[in-house]
């Protein structure tokens, strides 16, 4: 696979090569959350101080990781000794968005003006699951500046079909 994007995203894609020659796809997807979440902020400093021997802080990434795949264990240890672990949770969101490409899983952020129920919502979502030929995975938001209709975001396309929109074009076409 091409390297593209930036270094947490590398480092996401030569996960994801690895992890997908163990058919582990979804292991690596649980160690990296998991291994992500433990590093709070205060361990990730101290991880990070080049005041503090190197092995001692090698030796503190290899007990984090305790348990989790071996690459996963590598990887952390690259990234203390290149003092960059700080990368750790973009990179588990990075591989995240991968396993889900590949799943053909698409992300959705859906804004309605009101609330929608349940039914409206799996409505919503099967309607752009046929448009756009993926599994959708959508976050709900309520946006009451909408007046009415909905904008939908699915990667970088935006379509917004709100009340808003149209009488904002609305305007601009009486002004001419």
């Amino acid at each position: 696979m091409a390297l593209t994007g930036s270094a947490a995203r590398r480092y996401a894609e030569a996960l994801m090569d690895i992890a997908t020659e163990e058919k582990a796809v979804e292991e690596y997807r649980s160690s990296l959350d998991a291994v992500a979440a433990a590093f709070s902020d205060e361990f990730l400093r101290v991880l990070a101080d080049p005041s503090s021997p190197l092995e001692r802080r090698l030796k503190a990434g290899e007990a984090a990781t305790k348990g989790q795949p071996a690459a996963v264990g590598s990887l952390v240890s690259m990234l203390v000794e290149r003092g960059r672990l700080g990368l750790i949770g973009a990179i588990a969101a990075a591989y995240g968005d991968l396993a889900d490409e590949r799943a053909g899983i698409a992300k959705a952020r859906i804004t309605t003006a009101v609330p929608l129920p349940e039914s409206q919502r799996a409505t919503f979502v099967g309607r752009l699951e046929k448009s756009t030929g993926k599994r959708i995975q959508a976050e709900f938001e309520v946006e009451p500046e909408l007046i009415g209709g909905a904008t939908v975001q699915v990667g970088d396309h935006l379509i917004d079909a709100s009340l808003r929109a149209k009488l904002d074009a609305l305007r601009e076409q009486l002004q001419r």
